[in-house]
């Protein structure tokens, strides 16, 4: 178990930009177990308590406190309760919440503005200035509409296997571009225009790919004619 300071220095940026304390919220304490699954909030001996997977990493258990913070705010506000395996609404509310408290709009946009250029790259500096995963990056910036492009993560060793997308998709399963070999044995993202099946998109694609390791593969897809 961590003390509550210990946590609200650690969610950071969170703490500043959130209308209620989670002590005015009614939490007593944030409590790190291994757990099943991401986290909730528990009632235990008289007290509310927030609880995160100790197992999960640290971007993953600030979303999930974050989102955890964001259904006691609806409580408190709106008095919104919901079993968050049936009410899907509020869950995406709560999703938006937690984003909203770890990229602040305003913020984002400004920093974003100081990269100047959309590279996988950037996403990275992005999602590890904000505390965040790629995947919760990405969807900010195609939120704000920062940055003119679609964002993916592939797995690639043999056959290019989608694990996440944000943005316009223009295909069914993920061609087999000529970028994902190329960027698998490069150090630096790698730049192709890459034509797809269909008259609609036979202009080509923009598409940039830059090698994680461990086969993985985060790519930016521009669609601009």
């Amino acid at each position: 178990m961590k003390p509550l300071s210990v946590f609200l220095k650690f969610i950071g940026i969170l703490v500043l930009h959130c209308t209620s304390s989670p002590k005015k919220l009614g939490v007593s304490d944030i409590v790190e177990e291994d757990l099943p699954f991401e986290g909730g909030i528990f009632e235990q001996d008289g007290e509310t308590l927030i609880k995160i997977n100790a197992l999960s990493p640290i971007t993953r258990q600030r979303f999930t406190l974050a989102h955890e913070l964001g259904h006691l705010i609806f409580m408190q506000r709106f008095s919104a309760i919901g079993d968050c395996t049936e009410d899907s609404q509020l869950e995406s509310a709560c999703d938006r919440l937690a984003v909203e408290l770890l990229m602040p709009k305003r913020e984002t946009i400004e920093y974003v503005r100081t990269l100047h250029t959309a590279s996988p790259e950037n996403l990275r500096v992005i999602a590890q200035r904000f505390g965040v995963s790629l995947h919760v990056a990405a969807r900010r910036l195609d939120d704000l509409n920062l940055w003119n492009r679609s964002f993916g993560l592939w797995e690639h060793s043999g056959k290019p296997r989608q694990i996440w997308f944000v943005g316009k998709r223009l295909w069914h399963l993920p061609p087999n571009f000529t970028a994902f070999d190329l960027a698998k044995s490069s150090q630096t993202s790698v730049s192709t225009i890459e034509a797809l099946p269909g008259a609609e998109y036979s202009y080509g694609i923009a598409l940039q790919l830059l090698n994680l390791g461990q086969n993985l593969l985060l790519g930016l897809i521009n669609t601009s004619r």
